[in-house]
């Protein structure tokens, strides 16, 4: 990514953690784990595994990244030319522990454990701001849950909602995005060891035992067998980011859509240079919501190289596990990007009531055409008052009169409904429906998400 378009898109913790210099961090780590957990088991002198750890302490610092980049293309992957200059690392302090570097691993053993790594690290920033977008939403729904405003079906007027039930519908999803991402863990974040083929055949009798241990020195779960060559936990993880990012975009679609000028009931919040144009001085743009929903355009994208990646060749993949290093760093950074935008937006919106008033009384009464229609339906039937209220709102746009006068002068009406009674059928606050149990059991809800 550009960096200037970096602070448009990514967000700059996830963006360090997918960087260069992170990957062979996380790659060294890897390493260092798997020979403690060598010696643990009495496959490598524990002599060995403290230079190995030793020298891990000095991080990437003992590696040579540009050439590192050159020899990536040569070998085929980032993880062999890495080796070499590891063990040289390794031997340039005690030459015996040098011929125990990358002890019965392969390539795919360490990249696999290495990007789980940096994927739990990227996981934790974006469950946390996550976690806070999730957070803002609750508080919205509870202080705008009786701000009757329109609701909207194909971009037309439909029926009266209220702005809180708006809030505590996004809200909901994000809560379903943080259980997804709990849910997920237990499964996706695994340690890959496996070795040539996934039979550790180089570790004799201690392949299993290596693996339990290598698991507790990363923290992280140990798989029942090797998955060097079934990515579904990787698809897994990616698609959960992906439906993050659609709940995100869907957001950003309908705030951008209430900051059209005919509209004008939110903002995004206002700032000096945010959101202006080069030629119109009046113009103010939904800019967060065109990072957001670029994210949400950009991400589906990628994720249709990372489910093409599942269908791999018997032990390991020619191609499809090498296609996951370009996809996986941009799902990860747009979806933190996108969640950055969000929270920024939820925490400052700006509401305009007036507005928001307005377009409840624009369509003088039509709205409410559902509502007279039902109230009329245990008298006279549904289709006749289905017939009835149609032509009523004919006549109403014909003479442009709202729809409440053209209602109270049918004979039909009069001799079942007082003018009170009608007139109380026309408030919009008398059909919303179960919205305000929705509210209620969406900020009960929050109360069993995992913080």
């Amino acid at each position: 990514m550009s960096q200037l378009y970096a602070s448009l898109f990514y967000q700059p913790e996830v963006t360090e953690i997918f960087s260069d210099t992170s990957m062979l961090g996380y790659m060294i780590q890897a390493e260092a784990a798997l020979a403690q957990a060598q010696a643990q088991v009495g496959v490598i002198p524990h002599a060995v595994a403290a230079v190995i750890t030793q020298v891990a302490k000095q991080g990437v610092d003992v590696l040579d990244q540009d050439s590192l980049a050159v020899a990536a293309g040569l070998a085929g992957n980032i993880a062999i030319p890495f080796v070499k200059q590891w063990t040289a690392a390794v031997q340039s302090v005690d030459t015996d522990a040098a011929r125990y570097v990358h002890w019965g691993a392969t390539s795919q053993d360490i990249i696999d454990t290495a990007t789980i790594l940096q994927c739990r690290a990227a996981l934790e920033i974006i469950e946390q701001h996550l976690q806070q977008s999730y957070q803002i939403a609750l508080h919205q729904a509870e202080q705008y849950r009786d701000q009757v405003m329109i609701g909207r079906t194909w971009l037309q007027q439909a029926l009266p909602i209220t702005l809180g039930h708006k809030f505590a519908r996004w809200a909901s999803a994000l809560g379903r995005d943080l259980q997804r991402i709990t849910q997920l863990k237990s499964r996706v974040l695994t340690i890959q060891l496996g070795g040539a083929v996934g039979s550790l055949a180089s570790l004799l009798d201690q392949g299993s035992s290596v693996v339990t241990a290598f698991a507790r020195q990363l923290d992280l779960n140990e798989p029942a067998c090797t998955w060097h060559g079934e990515r579904d936990r990787v698809v897994e993880l990616a698609a959960t980011l992906a439906i993050i990012v659609g709940n995100l975009g869907k957001m950003a679609r309908d705030w951008s859509l209430m900051m059209q000028t005919e509209i004008a009931e939110l903002f995004e919040p206002d700032a000096k240079g945010r959101g202006g144009s080069s030629t119109m001085p009046h113009k103010r743009n939904p800019v967060a919501a065109a990072s957001v929903l670029a994210a949400a355009n950009r991400v589906p994208a990628l994720m249709c190289s990372v489910y093409q990646s599942m269908v791999q060749e018997h032990e390991r993949s020619l191609g499809g596990w090498h296609a996951e290093w370009l996809s996986i760093p941009e799902i990860f950074q747009l979806c933190a990007g996108a969640l950055i935008r969000t929270e920024e937006v939820l925490s400052g919106l700006q509401v305009n009531v007036d507005a928001i008033q307005r377009n409840l009384d624009m369509t003088q009464g039509l709205i409410m055409a559902e509502a007279v229609m039902m109230a009329l339906a245990p008298e006279i039937g549904r289709l006749n008052a289905h017939h009835l209220i149609e032509t009523a709102c004919q006549q109403a746009i014909q003479q442009q009169r709202h729809l409440q006068d053209v209602v109270q002068e049918l004979d039909e009406i009069k001799k079942i409904f007082s003018k009170e009674k009608i007139e109380e059928i026309f408030r919009p606050t008398t059909y919303l429906g179960n919205i305000q149990a929705q509210i209620d059991a969406v900020l009960a809800e929050a109360k069993g998400v995992a913080k």
